[in-house]
Formats: structure tokens, C-alpha cells, sequence
């Protein structure tokens, strides 16, 4: 009979194989031969390479548990080991400068956990006047709610606006939003759309591996700044929270079926962005006008250079979306960013790899 262990690890041997393949062809030049890869069942380390036996292992309950792109992390970091072991010709200290070398190749940072942003850095103290203004976002009042975060987005635009165009290069990084699914909601095509439009994030669905189901899935991956990409988070998961309280209420008050939710969700989304649109209108018109990120552009393009943009779906606009689109006009953003694990459903503008 064949174990649980052995059903799970078959496949997931053969997707980190692959992986490992891409990786060494991407940014090591396919320097590297291959090692043998193992399942490990002790929980005392995420991953490890042993150069005498040029084996590289990861933990079964790291893979049962973590998202796949912080497996494939691991999986870089033990490739990294190998590259100073069997290229560079190894190194005195287990993290030393020639693992630094290696990580620098490979894309990842060579320690496990970042520094902290000082509390003095402009992007720190723009943050912490974002939440200031967020927090007001819960007054009850809506006209003070509404006018909280239309200065908190001013803010956002204003200091990216202020940024030098001629100093060093921004730092960009990358962050995965909500679940994997194996076909992408529309409700979650819309979100996506509203931060590539307004957030200064590019947006992309890129396929990622979902190790419980043994299965390839999609899931949003948002571009940026560390900043902005904070603020995107939070977009990302009020909006999708919103939808889905505003929707049961809409779905008692009114008597909706059950089946008009995606109607409802598609107005709701489409009110919360024209209203967007005309906050920047009023922006622009006092000459705060945003004509891009050429830089961002280049990153996102370096990371995926095969990308295609995708589609819209239908969506019928009856009762329901006309309901959705009204309580989407009076949404405001209610909470203040903060560090979280976001979750949920993941947006018609966002680019496809």
C-alpha cells in the first residue's frame, strides 16, 4: 500500500525539480548539476544541502504549510549553498560574503529576516501619516470618512511625486496577495484592477503550485515599493472584505438570490473605482497629476518578461449591480494599514504570465 508520505512527496519532488531546473538555467547560467532531492520529515529545519552527498532537502511540514513561493525560497537558499560549494569552491563561513554572491544571483535576500526601516526613513514617516488619516476613516460621519481617504491617497500621490527622477533607482519588490485558485474570480480580476490603477503597483497573475491540492493555480502578484506595496495590501483585503459584508446585507435588505453575488460584486467594485477617479480628477486639477513608473515598468518586465494582458469578463447589469455599484460609490477605506497576513480572494486590468 502506498503512504500518505509517499503519494505526496512523488509530485512534489517533480514540481521542485523543476523548479530547481528553472532556477539554475534563469540566474545561474545552468552552472549547477543536479543534486538529489529529498523530502525531509524532521521539523528541526526548513531546508538543507549536504555537500558530501550533494543532497538537498526540504521539510515535509514546510511544504504541507507555507505558501509554494516561500518553498521555492528555501529551495534558492539551499541552491546558494550548492553554487558556493560546487562553483565559488566554498567559503570559510556558512553565510559568508561568497553565499551573499550566490543569493545575489539567484534573487534573494541572503538573510533570513530584513532589517527594520528606520523610523526617521521619509517612506516610514509617510506610512505613519497614512495610517493617522486611515484611522479617521472610521468615523461614523461619512462625508469625514470620505474625506480622510481622499487625503490619505493625496499623500500617497504627493510622495511619489516628490521622489527624485535623477538620484539611485527605487527599491522594488514583490508581494503575493490572497489565495491561489485554479480559475480567477472576477470579483478579485476587479481588485487587481483598482491597485494597478490607483495604488502606484503594477499587478500581475502569475501561476503558482498548490502543494495540498497537488495542483498549478493562479495567484496575484503586486509590484512596488515597500510602501506602496503595504498600502495595496490593505486595499486589497478592505475591498474584499467590503464586498463581502456589503453583499449580505444587500442580499437581506433587497431579497437577492444567492446567485447575483457576482452581479453585485462587479457594480460595487466599479461605484469604489469611479469614485477613485474622480478624487484623482479633482487631484489633476490642482496640477498633481501621476504619468507613471517607467522603472517599475522595467522591473515588472524584468521579472516577467513573457506577460500578456487579460481580459475582462461579462457581467449581466441588472438590480443587483446596480445595487452593488451604488453601495460601492460610499465605500470608504475604514482601518488603518498595518503588518498582517492577507487573505482572501486575490483583480480586469491585472497582467497574466
Amino acid at each position: 500500500m502506498v503512504s500518505l508520505h509517499e503519494t505526496l512527496h512523488r509530485p512534489w519532488l517533480t514540481e521542485l525539480l523543476r523548479s530547481w531546473h528553472e532556477f539554475n538555467k534563469r540566474h545561474l547560467g545552468g552552472a549547477l548539476k543536479p543534486p538529489v532531492l529529498q523530502i525531509d520529515l524532521s521539523t528541526a529545519r526548513l531546508g538543507h544541502w549536504q555537500r558530501d552527498t550533494r543532497t538537498l532537502g526540504l521539510a515535509h511540514e514546510h511544504l504541507l504549510s507555507h505558501r509554494w513561493e516561500d518553498v521555492l525560497d528555501t529551495l534558492k537558499h539551499e541552491m546558494a549553498h550548492q553554487y558556493v560549494d560546487e562553483v565559488l569552491g566554498g567559503d570559510v563561513r556558512p553565510h559568508g560574503p561568497q553565499f551573499a554572491r550566490a543569493c545575489a544571483l539567484l534573487e534573494i535576500r541572503p538573510d533570513a529576516t530584513g532589517s527594520p526601516r528606520a523610523s526617521d526613513d521619509p517612506a516610514a514617516r509617510v506610512l505613519k501619516r497614512v495610517q493617522k488619516l486611515l484611522a479617521l476613516a472610521t468615523s461614523a460621519n461619512r462625508h469625514e470618512a470620505e474625506a480622510a481617504m481622499a487625503a490619505a491617497n493625496t499623500l500617497l500621490l504627493r510622495y511619489n511625486l516628490d521622489l527624485p527622477q535623477d538620484g539611485p533607482p527605487r527599491d522594488y519588490e514583490a508581494r503575493r496577495l490572497g489565495d491561489s485558485a485554479a480559475a480567477i474570480a472576477l470579483e478579485a480580476k476587479l481588485v487587481s484592477s483598482i491597485l494597478s490603477e490607483f495604488f502606484f503597483v503594477e499587478c500581475i497573475w502569475v501561476t503558482t503550485y498548490n502543494a495540498r491540492r497537488l495542483r498549478h493555480e493562479r495567484v496575484l502578484e503586486v509590484l512596488g515599493t515597500a510602501e506602496n506595496l503595504e498600502m495595496a495590501a490593505y486595499v486589497h483585503d478592505f475591498l474584499h472584505a467590503s464586498t463581502k459584508r456589503l453583499w449580505e446585507q444587500a442580499k437581506r435588505d433587497m431579497d437577492l438570490p444567492a446567485n447575483r453575488r457576482r452581479e453585485f460584486s462587479a457594480g460595487l467594485l466599479t461605484g469604489f473605482r469611479d469614485k477613485l477617479r474622480g478624487e484623482r480628477q479633482r487631484n489633476e486639477e490642482q496640477g498633481l497629476v501621476w504619468l507613471g513608473d517607467a522603472d517599475l515598468d522595467r522591473f515588472l518586465r524584468g521579472r516577467h518578461p513573457y506577460i500578456r494582458s487579460m481580459g475582462s469578463s461579462a457581467v449581466n447589469r441588472g438590480r443587483a449591480h446596480a445595487a452593488g455599484r451604488a453601495a460601492g460609490e460610499g465605500l470608504t477605506l475604514n482601518k488603518p494599514v498595518r503588518e498582517h497576513q492577507s487573505r482572501g480572494l486575490s483583480l480586469p486590468r491585472g497582467r497574466d504570465d
